[in-house]
């Protein structure tokens, strides 16, 4: 309203305000013909409770001498912003490998009869972002569609760590809308593999050359998949042997693995730093100790044989087991010609 007298206006209205409408018109209100103030912006609010047309009277009334009525009309029209896709509302970005990733996108379709600017943010964003996922659009920023309109939404999944299934939502701020909803939500979980020794040194002492001492390790498996290992044998194939040297363990599962000392040489310091190569998850490695050294002959024992030719003769050697665990016997047999 602008003042064009030369006098000022008093401005005053009966209108009672309702649950859709409003006309926040001070009482009182003076208009004055000064050029500097002689406009009034009087905004009328209008807050749509139902789908249907809408018309009311506001009346003004100028220095009580004359009134003035002003028809507003207005309809409200149904929000619908929704998926394209409905059965998109539970986005499953299924079973990635850790170093992996998986993506989808969720298009967002305006099917009002007006433009509807929103805000998309995940309902928490610090567990949205631990489960390494991201979005293309910016939480902060104010998205804008037309009717028919569509925004494809895309979902990154990127998993650095092992992790539980998991499930985050993303929430929708329409503007002018008092309450927000969840629009989808997003679940997955990332699978990995930790295969791991229960040892990293494996010392074996005293072993007489040319002998063999069997220990076992335990090789665990606490990852989700199946995890496949192969030994480099170049490091250890000159005085140890690894058994199995490849293969692998499936998830939650444990395997034996027999390490063999079995030293040609007499050397005081016989060591083997070995690493393991496990498809997809972190290398492992074991330090492999043992000294080696020569048969002392206070432990040996000599056997005189004595007959005619080409006819056997046989005698018997006591062999007696000091440890608490069974022996495996594995002769040599060496010749000495004059």
């Amino acid at each position: 309203m602008e003042n064009f007298d030369t006098q000022a206006l008093s401005i005053e209205s009966d209108f009672v305000k309702t649950n859709y409408l409003d006309v926040p018109l001070t009482p009182g209100q003076v208009l004055m013909p000064d050029k500097d103030s002689n406009i009034l912006k009087v905004p009328i609010l209008f807050t749509p409770r139902e789908c249907r047309k809408y018309e009311e009277k506001v009346r003004l009334d100028f220095n009580n001498l004359y009134q003035v009525d002003i028809l507003v009309k207005a309809q409200g029209i149904p929000l619908n912003l929704d998926l394209r896709d409905p059965d998109q509302a539970i986005t499953d970005l299924g079973i990635v490998s850790v170093g992996g990733q998986a993506s989808r996108t969720i298009p967002i379709l305006n099917k009002s009869q007006k433009a509807v600017k929103f805000k998309l943010r995940p309902s928490n964003p610090a567990a949205f972002a631990a489960c390494a996922m991201t979005m293309s659009v910016d939480a902060n920023a104010t998205n804008t569609l037309k009717p028919k309109e569509a925004l494809g939404v895309t979902v990154r999944f990127n998993p650095k760590t092992r992790l539980p299934p998991f499930s985050c939502e993303v929430i929708m701020e329409v503007e002018g809308v008092e309450d927000d909803r969840v629009i989808f939500s997003v679940t997955g979980v990332a699978h990995g593999i930790e295969l791991k020794l229960m040892e990293n040194t494996l010392a074996f002492g005293n072993v007489v050359k040319d002998s063999r001492l069997t220990k076992t390790m335990q090789m665990s498996n606490f990852g989700d998949v199946k995890a496949n290992f192969n030994w480099d044998a170049k490091a250890f194939g000159k005085n140890f042997t690894i058994t199995p040297q490849t293969g692998y363990v499936n998830p939650n599962a444990n395997m034996d693995v027999e390490i063999t000392f079995h030293p040609k040489n007499v050397d005081s310091n016989l060591q083997a730093n070995v690493s393991c190569e496990v498809q997809g998850g972190e290398p492992m490695k074991i330090n492999l100790v043992g000294n080696s050294v020569s048969q002392e002959s206070s432990e040996t024992k000599d056997l005189e044989f004595k007959t005619v030719v080409r006819k056997a003769t046989v005698q018997t050697v006591e062999i007696v087991n000091t440890d608490d665990k069974e022996w495996a016997i594995n002769p040599t047999i060496s010749t000495q010609s004059d």
